[in-house]
């Protein structure tokens, strides 16, 4: 079995598969929905105090726990898409690309020579609606939407094998 694949990222198609790719664990995902809810009464009940009484001095601990809960929330979000706009202007990531995917992995096609991964490399992958992302055991993220494949027959194919194929480690 082979399936084939070809296409070019755009902007954002890559954007949204870095912030797939990096989307916390469903455990870090609700302890985030809890910090930024906290953060979001916490901000807003010690302004209205400060605004009200306009005693800054006795909300220290409120703004110091505020600036903690928003560096949490920063570390979060903000260094995935930092890192998405950096890897964008690479011309490597803007190339077109081509290869196959078979039983033993997935293998690109460059003009200086073939790079392939074998689905041991993978320890890592999400999955959405027309895209797929897997990232290998060093960090290399691989993007697969819909449109890299010529056929749905090829798509669910390919959607089967890494099903199978790609064995996940933990995260939380």
């Amino acid at each position: 079995m082979q399936i084939k694949f070809n296409g070019q990222y755009t902007k954002e198609l890559f954007f949204n598969a870095v912030r797939l790719a990096n989307q916390p664990g469903r455990t870090s995902r609700l302890m985030y929905i809890f910090v930024a809810l906290v953060f979001g009464v916490i901000t807003i009940t010690t302004i209205n105090e400060i605004i009200a009484t306009g005693d800054f001095a006795g909300k220290v601990i409120e703004i110091a726990l505020i600036l903690l809960m928003g560096l949490i929330l920063y570390q979060a979000y903000v260094p995935p898409y930092l890192g998405a706009r950096k890897m964008w202007n690479t011309t490597s990531v803007q190339r077109p690309l081509r290869g196959r995917i078979t039983k033993q992995g997935i293998t690109y096609h460059f003009e200086k020579g073939d790079k392939s991964y074998t689905w041991t490399d993978f320890n890592r992958k999400q999955q959405a609606k027309g895209l797929v992302t897997l990232v290998t055991l060093t960090g290399m993220l691989l993007i697969f939407p819909r449109y890299f494949f010529k056929t749905d027959a090829d798509w669910e194919r390919f959607s089967n094998l890494i099903k199978t194929q790609v064995i996940l480690t933990k995260r939380k």
